[in-house]
């Protein structure tokens, strides 16, 4: 995994912000309306919080598999709002997409195979959370 690349695709993402965080909601309640029901209707509290979070996880990546406990704090939250296993791949589906379409040019193969890799991780240690709390 490229971490260098992922900071810093995510640092031009993270620059327009809360437009990123609107497609992703867009295209996920899109894709997977049957989603739209375990979210408030206003998105604001929602927006900012996944903003934030996903800025953390990214910006500390490299320490999450030595100090997995706020992914696993987050993975435990959702999990007590209902979100379950099959849940992971609309929500990155939606997340690479979103990537896609503010990188542009700039989203390749390998940034895509970065991205999937680094996903597929922190949704296994936000899984990982009930297994941590029994």
């Amino acid at each position: 995994m490229d971490i260098e690349a992922l900071q810093a695709s995510w640092t031009q993402v993270g620059a327009v912000g809360p437009e990123a965080v609107e497609y992703f909601y867009n295209h996920l309640f899109e894709a997977h309306p049957e989603v739209r029901g375990m979210f408030a209707e206003d998105l604001s509290p929602q927006r900012e919080r996944f903003l934030s979070g996903l800025a953390r996880i990214v910006t500390n990546v490299e320490t999450l598999a030595a100090d997995p406990s706020f992914v696993q704090q987050l993975g435990a939250h959702h999990a007590r709002l209902g979100v379950v296993a099959d849940h992971y791949p609309v929500a990155g589906a939606s997340l690479l997409a979103t990537l896609e379409h503010f990188l542009g040019d700039g989203w390749t193969p390998e940034l895509a195979q970065t991205w999937t890799t680094a996903y597929g991780a922190v949704a296994e240690l936000m899984l990982s959370a009930d297994e941590v709390a029994a």
